[in-house]
């Protein structure tokens, strides 16, 4: 475990250079109804980043510039139903993980063959999934995870006293699905955002693009979802200590429960949930996926640039 010294959040932002040119491309030729935001840069591996709860990749510029200045290629995923794509497609826990897996298809046939893959919240679940159904992955960077099948990830959400029922609960929510499978639910129907917000620092957020609720359909599947403990490639876990929503204790419980060829859990001395949003932290986070992708061979390609010494701009 590792911990990041408080005072690397002390340093003040300074205005940031523009963004680089950004394509965007549809994923339906790989029989996904998502669409891939890319980054280029010459040379360099890929990091396909999953984004959280709703969002898309607008709400997580700091993140990827990090990313990018860091020598990544960056890979976002608008998924379906989310971001850039039309919000009224329907979709499940497993149709946003193939999501995730054609965008991966798609990078190979473009060339890239060096890929990493990172995600917050959710995203890190999807993550987790990602890194377990892969073979040909570099490395796996979730920003907050748990398996959804282990009882703990109820304590997530506003079910929590029904922990020890959750086999009910659940066939109570798929019945409910079954019969009103488009019934809208807000975030605030199922989380807490006062547990999700808790410690946040520095961020502006814009909401472009995000989702304001979720079809039952896919929280029943996202409550069925079983995602396997074994990933196929180094494991590098982030988790703000302070994060009221994955709290430390079900961080450590579900870093204890993973395997993988290699595995390290970082802590981030602040910013909560949303430390993913948090410029600093984004540095951070992205120095050190770029330090670990180096040692296990993916090629970087770093650049000076003042967003790297600085706070981001573009949204969050």
């Amino acid at each position: 475990m590792i911990d990041m010294p408080a005072d690397r959040l002390l340093k003040p932002p300074i205005p940031d250079m523009p963004l680089p040119d950004v394509t965007y491309h549809s994923l339906r030729p790989q029989g996904s109804k998502a669409s891939l935001e890319f980054w280029p840069k010459q040379n360099a591996g890929v990091i396909l980043f999953y984004p959280g709860t709703m969002l898309s990749p607008v709400q997580y510029r700091p993140l990827l510039a990090a990313l990018h200045e860091a020598g990544f290629a960056v890979a976002a995923l608008h998924l379906t139903g989310h971001g850039r794509n039309n919000h009224w497609t329907g979709f499940t826990f497993a149709d946003l993980l193939q999501d995730g897996l054609a965008a991966e298809q798609w990078l190979r046939q473009q060339g890239h063959n060096a890929i990493a893959v990172c995600g917050h919240s959710q995203g890190g679940i999807l993550t987790l999934a990602h890194a377990a159904a892969s073979q040909g992955l570099t490395a796996a960077f979730p920003i907050t995870a748990i398996l959804p099948q282990n009882d703990d990830a109820i304590e997530l959400t506003r079910f929590r006293r029904w922990k020890n029922k959750r086999r009910e609960l659940t066939a109570r929510i798929n019945a409910v699905a079954r019969w009103l499978p488009r019934l809208p639910l807000p975030l605030l129907s199922y989380l807490s955002v006062r547990r999700i917000t808790s410690g946040a620092r520095r961020i502006i957020y814009n909401r472009r693009y995000s989702r304001l609720t979720y079809p039952l359909s896919f929280l029943s599947s996202l409550f069925s979802a079983r995602v396997a403990n074994k990933m196929h490639c180094p494991l590098y876990f982030f988790s703000a200590i302070n994060d009221a929503l994955f709290t430390s204790e079900t961080t450590k419980a579900t870093f204890e429960q993973l395997e993988a060829p290699v595995k390290k859990l970082f802590w981030l001395p602040g910013g909560g949930h949303l430390a993913a949003m948090n410029p600093p932290l984004c540095r951070f986070i992205a120095r050190h996926a770029a330090a670990a992708c180096a040692g296990l061979g993916l090629p970087l390609q770093l650049e000076k640039t003042r967003h790297t010494q600085g706070g981001a701009r573009y949204g969050l």
